[in-house]
């Protein structure tokens, strides 16, 4: 798989994300209270996670100084989150919960998110 794949993948993905959390922000924060209530999705979401970043860390490890780069920042940020996911439920529980109760915050990470995914998205289909 190429890094323009990659980033294609990755765009799409956090874009789609992105726009989801913006146009429907109650449906999220109901779905992160439910998240925080399943021990089996924790630990599916937390399994997913570090696969995921498994995946890219073993095949794209590459500190370089140029785009490419992004693709190992982003496998290590999901190898470290699956491990917090299955390592230390409990405060992947507390960290969830605090998050949610901040109303506006997930507007902005949503806007975040929307941000990066087109950012990413750039790099996958126009930089070519």
């Amino acid at each position: 798989m190429t890094d323009v794949q990659i980033f294609q993948i990755l765009g799409i993905t956090y874009l789609v994300i992105g726009i989801g959390i913006i146009n429907n922000p109650d449906f999220y924060k109901k779905m992160i209270k439910d998240f925080t209530e399943d021990p089996p999705v924790i630990y599916l979401g937390g399994l997913v996670a570090l696969v995921i970043g498994c995946f890219l860390v073993v095949l794209h490890n590459n500190w370089t100084k140029d785009w490419s780069v992004i693709i190992t920042i982003f496998g290590w940020a999901a190898l470290i989150k699956g491990l917090f996911l299955i390592v230390l439920p409990k405060a992947s529980i507390r960290f969830s919960n605090a998050f949610n109760e901040m109303k506006e915050l997930l507007k902005v990470w949503g806007i975040i998110v929307a941000i990066l995914g087109g950012l990413l998205c750039w790099l996958g289909f126009f930089t070519v």
